[in-house]
C-alpha cells in the first residue's frame, strides 16, 4: 500500500474513534441568533412588533454594532482554541517515517459583557451558551503526520471541543528548510487551514502560516529532548448564514408575503489577522513521543469602522491569552 494510502486508513480510523456529535445541545453550544441581529433594520422591525417606536434608528444602528463585536470575539476565541495546538517540531519524522498521537489543548476565553444591557431577550455577552459562561475552553483529538521526499512533510488532525457538539478538522503542509545538523538548528515553514463543523450556520475557519526553529538533544542514545520555538500568523475567517431572529420579538409576522423575511439577518464575512508565539519541547524514547507546549496570544484591536454598513465591522478588541497542549504519540 502507498504511503498516502496508509494515511488516508489512519485519518479514517481517527474519525471514527471521535465523539460523534451529539443530537442534543451541549452546555457550550451556542446559539449565534441570541447575539442579535447584526442589521440596524431588523432591530426596528422587532421593536415596532413590541411596540411602534420603541428602537429608534441610533439605538438600532448601536445595538447591531454591538452584535457584530460579540460575533468577531466569539469566532476568534473559537478559532485560536481549535488551531492552537501545535506539538512538532521544526523537523520532519524522518523519509518513511509516521507519527501517530493523541492530543489535548487547553485555551483562555473571555466571557464579559460586550456593550450596554441588549433588549429584546438577545445577550450582550459573546458567549450565548444555553447554560454556563465559559473561561477556558478543552479540546482532545488524533494527530497523524507523515513524511515526503526533500524534507516535505504532510498531516491531518481532528479535534473535539470539549462539552459542544463542534469538532474541527485540520490539514497542514511543512517544509524543513534545513534540519538534521548537529550545530545548526532546524528550520521549517508549516501551512495550515482548520476549520469548524458541527454547526451549519457557522461559517468558522482558520488559516496559520508558522515559522519554526528547534533543536534536537540526545540522551544516551535512546532519548532526546527537542526544544521547538514558533512565530505563528493566524488569519480567521468568519460569517453565518442568514439567521431568522423573529422567534425573540414579542408579536407574530404581519400577513404581509415578505414580512417573515424582515427579521432574517446575516453576520457579514469577518477577515482578521492574529499572532502567537508558542514555545514547546518535545521528548522520545524508542517509539515514544510526549510533547507540552504553552502559546501566548498578546491581544488585538480590531480597526472597523465608525458606522458600519450592514457588510462591516465596528472597532472591537481581542484580549490577550495562554493555550496550553501536550500529546502523548508513537513515531515508526
Amino acid at each position: 500500500m502507498r504511503p498516502l494510502g496508509r494515511l488516508a486508513l489512519v485519518l479514517a480510523a481517527a474519525a471514527l474513534s471521535l465523539r460523534a456529535a451529539p443530537a442534543h445541545a451541549e452546555p457550550l453550544d451556542v446559539d449565534l441568533v441570541r447575539l442579535g441581529p447584526p442589521d440596524p433594520a431588523v432591530w426596528i422591525v422587532l421593536g415596532d412588533a413590541q411596540a411602534p417606536g420603541s428602537i429608534t434608528a441610533g439605538q438600532a444602528a448601536a445595538y447591531s454594532s454591538e452584535a457584530k463585536q460579540r460575533f468577531a470575539i466569539l469566532s476568534a476565541e473559537v478559532a485560536l482554541a481549535m488551531s492552537s495546538a501545535l506539538l512538532e517540531p521544526a523537523s520532519t519524522t524522518g523519509h518513511s517515517g509516521f507519527d501517530v498521537s493523541m492530543e489535548g489543548s487547553y485555551a483562555a476565553v473571555h466571557g464579559g459583557a460586550v456593550g450596554g444591557a441588549a433588549p429584546l431577550g438577545f445577550t450582550n455577552k459573546p458567549w450565548p451558551t444555553n447554560s454556563v459562561t465559559p473561561s477556558s475552553l478543552f479540546t482532545s483529538g488524533i494527530h497523524v503526520r507523515k513524511a515526503l521526499p526533500f524534507s516535505f512533510e504532510m498531516g491531518g488532525r481532528l479535534s473535539y471541543l470539549g462539552q459542544t457538539s463542534y469538532y474541527a478538522a485540520q490539514g497542514e503542509a511543512k517544509w524543513a528548510l534545513n534540519e538534521g545538523f548537529q550545530v545548526i538548528p532546524d528550520v521549517a515553514v508549516r501551512a495550515a487551514y482548520t476549520r469548524l463543523f458541527g454547526q451549519r450556520e457557522w461559517n468558522l475557519e482558520a488559516t496559520d502560516i508558522d515559522f519554526m526553529v528547534s533543536k534536537r538533544w540526545g540522551v544516551q542514545g535512546v532519548t532526546s529532548f527537542t526544544p521547538y520555538l514558533a512565530a505563528r500568523f493566524t488569519y480567521v475567517s468568519a460569517s453565518s448564514d442568514m439567521l431568522d431572529f423573529g422567534p425573540y420579538r414579542s408579536a407574530p409576522p404581519g400577513p404581509g408575503p415578505n414580512d417573515a423575511y424582515r427579521s432574517v439577518a446575516a453576520f457579514p464575512k469577518l477577515r482578521t489577522g492574529l499572532y502567537r508565539t508558542t514555545l514547546g519541547v518535545r521528548m522520545t524514547a524508542y517509539v515514544v513521543s510526549l510533547a507540552a507546549e504553552a502559546t501566548y496570544f498578546g491581544g488585538k484591536k480590531y480597526g472597523g469602522k465608525a458606522n458600519p454598513t450592514a457588510g462591516e465591522y465596528p472597532d472591537f478588541d481581542l484580549s490577550s491569552s495562554f493555550s496550553a497542549a501536550f500529546k502523548l504519540g508513537w513515531e515508526f
